[in-house]
């Protein structure tokens, strides 16, 4: 009977990660797009690669920080500790 009445608490192993790694999880994912521009424009494809790759690089990054921002605040407010 004790059983149902004990309510585990749920852990977020997805979001402790982002919340303690999140910020290099920003630079990485705003980095991977410039690199792999850079690596097509100097293989001898258009600049256009090169430039679309910072483009995508700045806004990957801006996404994922704000999300990053976003989790810490709900994990920060809604969750139990």
């Amino acid at each position: 009977m004790d059983d149902d009445l004990k309510t585990d608490n749920p852990t977020y192993p997805a979001l402790n990660f982002l919340v303690r790694y999140g910020d290099w999880v920003a630079i990485v994912v705003g980095v991977v797009p410039v690199l792999l521009g850079g690596i097509a424009s100097g293989m001898g494809m258009s600049i256009m690669f090169g430039i679309a790759g910072l483009v995508a690089g700045a806004f990957l990054y801006l996404m994922m920080r704000s999300f990053v921002e976003l989790v810490r605040v709900i994990v920060d407010m809604l969750l139990p500790k």
